[in-house]
């Protein structure tokens, strides 16, 4: 049981972070391409039509910022999952080193060492997908750090 909730969490938040790209973004981006490769353009443009009334209505950290945090969420609660649930220095690496970049990434640009604008959402964003995986699942989670 322990593992499966964090495979639920991560299914969860990778397909609500997904949807809200495909409902709400840009047709520009690449992923329209390939859904049009594979012959699917036209039931997710039906969708999209369905759902294009809604997307003035919602707030933009939800359109723009909160897909990334929940990447981030799914990737650690994945991570956590393949690991068998345990937070140690063999892992720590794997765990960490996506939520890592995403957040000094944010942080560069601020000083203008990767182009892009810095938003404080987004790096909010970052934070919350990384930290609430070990909230949430706090009791499924074994810590086996080495304390030094």
């Amino acid at each position: 049981m322990k593992t499966k909730k964090l495979l639920i969490g991560h299914i969860a938040s990778l397909c609500i972070g997904s949807l809200i790209y495909i409902l709400f973004r840009s047709t520009h981006l690449r992923m329209f391409v390939w859904f049009e490769r594979i012959n699917i353009s036209s039931v997710i443009n039906n969708v999209r039509n369905f759902t294009s009334a809604y997307s003035d209505n919602l707030p933009t950290f939800i359109l723009y910022s909160l897909p990334d945090g929940l990447w981030l969420f799914s990737y650690i609660s994945l991570i956590l999952y393949l690991w068998k649930n345990e937070l140690k220095n063999e892992n720590f690496f794997w765990v960490f080193s996506i939520p890592f970049i995403s957040i000094f990434s944010e942080l560069s640009q601020i000083i203008k060492i990767i182009p892009g604008t810095f938003d404080i959402i987004d790096l909010l964003m970052y934070l919350l997908g990384t930290i609430l995986p070990f909230i949430i699942y706090k009791k499924s989670i074994t810590n086996n750090l080495l304390h030094l």
